[in-house]
């Protein structure tokens, strides 16, 4: 265990809190949907759109992620993790510029294209740096910033959006671009790409900014520590089918797309996306605006209680019962809607069911299976394929989100909701038989930790011999 003495955290909470300033301006893109394409639909609206239209606008965003995830594992390693997230943010504000002067659907659909590949980017590097800036102690609280940012930038949106216009909505976010780019731009590259590149210089520099080390000697170790870590992972010069060669690099991509699966597969792209119009079928004395601010708010809350509790009490009993909770919230969802709107039972005393049941999902997969499944794809990976596995994870979640976000309108508008959510319900019952069974604990294990634990579930030597080999894969 580090002694915690010799470095000071705090830095490593600063840079991370502006690294993932990043997410929140993605946070915002995903928010802006919600009070804006019910606006939209209107007969009255500026720019009006029919129900098709929404649903490409809320789904070309997920398709544009695509080609930056695809992106994203090339420039990486290629211009460094701090220059690819500030690079990310350029389409990110280009889309609300575009949002501003729209003047069809079709330049909506260009907007949230571009906007999409600036997430691409982000969702792939945010997790590699906060990864590798992070002590083995805090990296599970760092992590969480990950999602606690797009919560943030979702309760922006959500809060501004029923109390301006649509114009004035696209201004508004485009301040967190400016404050992410003017506050992560001082911020250190992190250590690990600097030893890559082969200066060792600036990775001290930068470790020293990071944990405020206080003697020469304590640098020094550390130091060395990293780059032995780093010369093992590129003993073998990383290559995308390198994820396939090792069975610690198979186990890791296993445990990353399942999660990814249950995650997209449990209707968060469709929910976030159309939450007030969900809400809307509450018939509720609280206006879904109200009620999506609320939610936005408690999931902020709820996003920093999983960064207090990722590092003590771990991530599988997080992912179990997270995940098993959004099931049965899914299912009540799935059965109000099916009594309104099957059984055409009047639920119109009954709206706080659903307005419970849509935030206590929400709320519950901040805790735990939102976060997680992107904060674990800085832990679980070598060095020499880390790049190339993260880009892969996300061009799946992406895929994953777009499909999701995509046929939840098309089933909705032909079977019903309830359909949708009882889809929603069954993945996530599903889905905590393959965390029982795949998913490792990775709690206050070092990167090196877990290599060795995702590479030694095989057949191999005993523990006193030299085990088949590994070095390529130790991270």
């Amino acid at each position: 265990m580090e002694n915690k003495s010799r470095t000071k955290q705090w830095p490593q909470y600063l840079a991370a809190i502006t690294a993932t300033l990043s997410m929140a301006i993605t946070g915002a893109h995903i928010g802006w949907t919600s009070p804006t394409l019910p606006n939209l639909k209107k007969l009255d609206s500026h720019l009006p759109i029919t129900s098709n239209d929404a649903s490409w606008i809320a789904s070309f965003y997920l398709l544009g992620s695509i080609p930056g995830n695809i992106l994203a594992a090339f420039i990486v390693d290629w211009i460094g993790r701090k220059a690819s997230l500030l690079i990310a943010s350029i389409p990110l504000i280009i889309g609300w510029l575009l949002i501003i002067v729209a003047w069809s659907p079709y330049v909506l659909y260009v907007s949230r294209f571009i906007s999409g590949l600036g997430q691409g980017i982000i969702y792939v590097v945010c997790p590699m740096y906060i990864g590798e800036i992070a002590d083995k102690n805090i990296r599970g609280s760092l992590g969480s910033f990950i999602k606690l940012m797009v919560t943030f930038g979702e309760l922006y949106a959500h809060i501004i959006g029923p109390f301006v216009s649509y114009q004035w909505l696209a201004y508004s976010c485009i301040l967190i671009p400016i404050l992410f780019f003017i506050t992560f731009i001082w911020m250190p590259e992190s250590p690990y790409y600097l030893i890559i590149r082969n200066r060792r210089k600036d990775a001290e520099r930068s470790l020293m900014r990071l944990k405020c080390h206080v003697s020469k000697e304590d640098l020094e170790e550390d130091m060395d520590q990293m780059q032995k870590t780093v010369i093992r992972d590129l003993s073998d010069k990383g290559h995308i089918w390198d994820l396939f060669n090792t069975v610690g690099n198979r186990r890791a991509v296993l445990i990353c797309f399942g999660l990814q699966l249950i995650l997209q597969f449990s209707g968060i792209a469709a929910i976030e996306s159309y939450t007030q119009e969900i809400l809307e079928e509450s018939e509720s004395e609280i206006s879904a605006g109200i009620a999506v601010i609320i939610l936005s708010v408690m999931q902020l809350a709820a996003g920093l209680g999983a960064a207090a509790l990722v590092d003590r009490i771990g991530r599988k009993p997080l992912l179990l019962s997270t995940t098993f909770l959004a099931g049965v919230a899914l299912s009540v969802s799935a059965t109000f809607y099916f009594l309104k709107l099957s059984l055409n039972y009047n639920m119109k005393g009954y709206g706080a069911v659903l307005i419970t049941s849509v935030i206590g999902y929400e709320l519950i997969i901040a805790l735990g299976l939102s976060p997680l499944p992107y904060m674990m794809l800085g832990e679980l990976f070598p060095t020499n394929v880390k790049g190339f596995a993260v880009s892969l994870a996300n061009l799946w979640a992406s895929l994953l989100a777009f499909f999701v976000s995509k046929m939840h309108q098309v089933i909705t508008d032909t079977c019903g909701i309830y359909t949708s959510f009882t889809w929603f319900a069954s993945a996530s019952f599903i889905g905590i038989t393959f965390i029982i069974f795949i998913v490792p604990e990775t709690k206050g294990k070092s990167l090196l930790e877990i290599q060795e634990e995702l590479n030694c579930r095989t057949k191999r030597p005993k523990r006193n011999g030299i085990p088949e080999i590994q070095i390529s894969t130790i991270s």
